[in-house]
């Protein structure tokens, strides 16, 4: 098993959205490695993305299919799956 098979890109992220915050929330739905917030190089400031990696790929799509579209952070947030 690929370890991008879990991996879940998230947009319409909320600017103020952190790390943290989103593996506190999407934790839920089962254990994740890793969550990365892109963040714009100069001002360091999100640019509304991120990656999650969960360690189990059938949780990712839990995950996708319960939140796509959903509100977080007061933004609606959208779902693609990725291989890197």
């Amino acid at each position: 098993m690929s370890s991008e098979e879990g991996k879940l890109f998230v947009g319409g992220l909320n600017f103020n959205s952190d790390e943290q915050a989103l593996e506190d929330h999407f934790s839920s739905f089962g254990p994740i490695s890793e969550v990365v917030v892109v963040k714009d190089r100069e001002t360091q400031r999100s640019r509304g993305f991120c990656f999650i990696t969960f360690t189990n790929p059938e949780h990712a799509s839990v995950a996708m299919r319960a939140m796509n579209g959903e509100s977080l952070d007061g933004r609606q947030i959208l779902f693609d799956t990725t291989t890197g």
